[in-house]
C-alpha cells in the first residue's frame, strides 16, 4: 500500500470515528424521553469500547517500539 492510499484510508477511518458516536448522541437527542436512558446506556457502552480499543492500540505501539528495534 502506498502513502497517499494509506492516508486515504486513515481518513475515512477518522471520519467514520467522528460520525459515529455524533449519530448516536444525535439520536439520542431526538429521541423521546421514556427511550433517552436505553440509548444513553448504549451509547456509555459504545464509549467504553472505543477507549479501551484505544488503550489497547497505545499499549501495542508502546510494546512494540520497546520490542523490536
Amino acid at each position: 500500500m502506498d502513502t497517499s492510499s494509506l492516508v486515504v484510508w486513515l481518513m475515512g477511518e477518522v471520519l467514520i470515528a467522528v460520525g459515529l458516536p455524533l449519530f448516536y448522541i444525535a439520536r439520542y437527542f431526538s429521541a423521546p424521553e421514556d427511550k433517552k436512558k436505553q440509548k444513553a446506556r448504549d451509547l456509555k457502552i459504545i464509549a467504553v469500547v472505543w477507549m479501551v480499543v484505544g488503550v489497547l492500540i497505545y499499549i501495542e505501539v508502546i510494546v512494540s517500539q520497546f520490542w523490536i528495534k
